[in-house]
Parts: structure tokens; sequence; C-alpha cells
């Protein structure tokens, strides 16, 4: 059996450590892109099974990062994360569709369950 895709468009090195940790206990292949020209064209080669977001970082703003990927992309889920205290782009991102949008803290203690199987992708759909 292959492992799961997820990609991550998430710039912080520092960060992505944390979840590169996560992913490899998970037997989760996590690949990210830098922007969104290179995070369409992995959606189209990779097919990832779940999209994780850094709405901190304005190279992902939530609305057109929402229209770009599921335009390449329509049935992934889109996880987005930014501080708590930086509510805009939290709320863009639940207006765009985003199907979970959380604090980075939220986001790191959920992120085992959200990268931890199939089914859990699959309720974040819902």
């Amino acid at each position: 059996m292959s492992a799961r895709v997820v990609l991550g468009l998430v710039r912080d090195l520092f960060f992505r450590s944390k979840l590169d940790a996560v992913a490899e206990s998970a037997g989760v292949n996590l690949c990210y892109a830098s922007d969104l020209e290179a995070a369409v064209r992995q959606c189209l080669d990779k097919h990832p099974e779940l999209i994780l977001v850094d709405l901190s970082d304005g190279v992902f703003p939530a609305a057109a990062t929402a229209e770009r990927v599921r335009a390449a992309l329509p049935n992934s889920p889109i996880v987005g994360f930014a501080s708590h205290v930086d509510l805009k782009p939290l709320r863009t991102a639940r207006e765009a569709g985003f199907a979970l949008a959380l604090s980075r803290s939220e986001f790191t203690a959920r992120l085992p369950e959200l990268l931890g199987s199939d089914s859990e992708s699959a309720k974040i759909r819902r």
C-alpha cells in the first residue's frame, strides 16, 4: 500500500520540520509548494488527499488558494492555520470554503489526528 500524499503550502522551514516529524511517524508522504503555481502543479501531479495551508504567509491568501487548488483538485479538503490573533485570514478561509481554519496551536495539536488516517480526511470533507 502506498503512503498517503499530503501537500503543505508552508514556507516556514522551522515549522516544516515539525510537520515532517509528524508526517513521518504517520507514514504520510508530505510534499511542499512554495507558491500557488507550484501548488497547482503538485495537485495535478501528486493528487494529495489533504492540503495544509499557512494562512499567515501572504503567498497563500485564502480565497485565491481555495480557488486555484479546487480548480486543480476539487475533492481534497483544505485545512488552513494562522496565529490565533490573526483573525482575518481564518475568517477568510472559512468564507472561501476551507474544511477547517484553525489557530496554529490547535492545528499543531490536531496534526497527528489530521495525518493519521484516511477516515479523518473523509470526516474533514463533511
